[in-house]
């Protein structure tokens, strides 16, 4: 008996994952499971590259804004959630989507991890990686990063902390939050923070990039200019 199918599409920070499943879900009939282990929180907006309100209506979205800050949501917790959501997905008549860049939360529902025991994927799935080159990324980092500073990313931050919001966990939770907290705790400059988060999200993307090497059965895409284009062409191939 064949197994449900499953569309995934993972890959490196500001690699255009979001945008990318979007315009899929809307090719398809497909609605998304965001596998973003900071996106589950309510409140943490452009700090996490969390897709708008706009956005959102272009494309029905799972497993966003789920858990209050502050609170646990682990990939166990996402598994579980996602296989049911899924199967509702199915059960519509619609093409379940994973996007994300936390390979551990992906690879989870991909693989069918038992935790306990060994993995036994429930689902047919078609992976995507998105890898650009380090010399195609740092620019789209760094843009992308102007662009939130702007929109208001740090005082999101303070918001979350005047409304109770631990800075020990917001600390935690790494890259924009940490470096946002030191530089509203007058730690460092505006140049400093924003050189020193810039490398700190490049240093991510390497770690990602290494992680998502590792996946198997996967389809590695490099070139921005024809994602679309050669995700249309893998998605219609696996589908038939």
């Amino acid at each position: 008996m064949s197994k449900p199918k499953i569309v995934s599409i993972v890959g490196l920070t500001a690699s255009g994952k979001s945008s990318l499943g979007i315009k899929i879900a809307q090719e398809f009939n497909g609605e998304i499971i965001s596998a973003d282990s900071r996106q589950v929180y309510r409140g943490l907006d452009l700090g996490t590259g969390k897709v708008t309100m706009e956005e959102q209506k272009l494309a029905i979205h799972h497993l966003i804004d789920v858990v209050e800050p502050g609170g646990h949501f682990d990939v166990f917790e996402f598994q579980q959630r996602a296989y049911q959501i899924i199967d509702e997905i199915l059960a519509r008549g619609k093409l379940p989507i994973i996007v994300g860049g936390t390979g551990l939360y992906s690879r989870s529902v991909v693989e069918g991890y038992k935790f306990k025991e060994e993995s036994c994927p429930k689902f047919d799935v078609l992976q995507i990686a998105l890898m650009p080159s380090k010399e195609i990324i740092r620019p789209l980092v760094e843009t992308r990063l102007d662009v939130r500073i702007e929109q208001g990313m740090i005082d999101e931050t303070r918001r979350l902390i005047d409304d109770g919001i631990s800075v020990e966990w917001l600390k935690s939770l790494g890259l924009e939050y940490f470096w946002n907290i030191e530089f509203i705790q007058g730690k460092i400059t505006l140049d400093e923070y924003r050189e020193n988060l810039a490398t700190k999200i490049m240093q991510f993307a390497k770690r990602q990039r290494t992680w998502f090497k590792r996946e198997k059965n996967t389809h590695f895409l490099t070139e921005p200019e024809s994602f679309y284009e050669e995700t249309i062409k893998l998605i219609k191939r696996f589908l038939t």
